[in-house]
């Protein structure tokens, strides 16, 4: 078990290492990867001259100034906060409805009543002693009349 635990962490650690190695190269290497950060100007092309002219004359960095407004349909931090506050109170009540024992029997002897009345419409009744008693005697009688079948020669 520990053996497993060193080669975990180890790993982790080269893992980490790694990521930190990489993500490090990747950005010192990132003004290389800008495209058209290093390209060479074609002199010929027909574009040159208005390339040459933005990269001279990039002109001016975007103010805060212009960002738009925020649209009318858009509900503000109330609403939201009022929608959110809706959602848990209707989340809750929702749990709370559905909790375990949340609810209890009442009138359970009117219940047990009447589904016994249901079970039974005929006033069925276990057998007493003297009942069974009287089936067994009458069995007896039946099994001493009883004549067994002929033989098959």
């Amino acid at each position: 078990m520990n053996a497993d635990t060193r080669t975990f962490w180890r790993t982790a650690r080269l893992t980490l290492l790694a990521s930190v190695t990489s993500g490090l190269t990747a950005c010192a290497g990132l003004p290389e990867l800008e495209p058209g950060a290093n390209a060479a100007l074609d002199p010929k092309s027909a574009a040159a001259p208005a390339v040459a002219a933005v990269l001279n004359n990039p002109g001016p960095w975007p103010t805060f100034a212009g960002i738009p407004d925020i649209p009318e349909d858009v509900r503000n931090a109330a609403a939201w906060k009022a929608a959110i506050e809706d959602q848990e109170a209707e989340g809750l009540y929702t749990s709370r409805t559905a909790a375990e024992d949340t609810w209890s029997l009442s009138a359970t002897e009117a219940f047990e009543a009447r589904a016994r009345a249901e079970a039974n419409p005929l006033d069925l009744k276990a057998p007493t002693d003297a009942e069974m008693a009287e089936s067994e005697a009458y069995a007896r009688a039946l099994r001493k009349r009883a004549t067994p079948p002929p033989s098959p020669r």
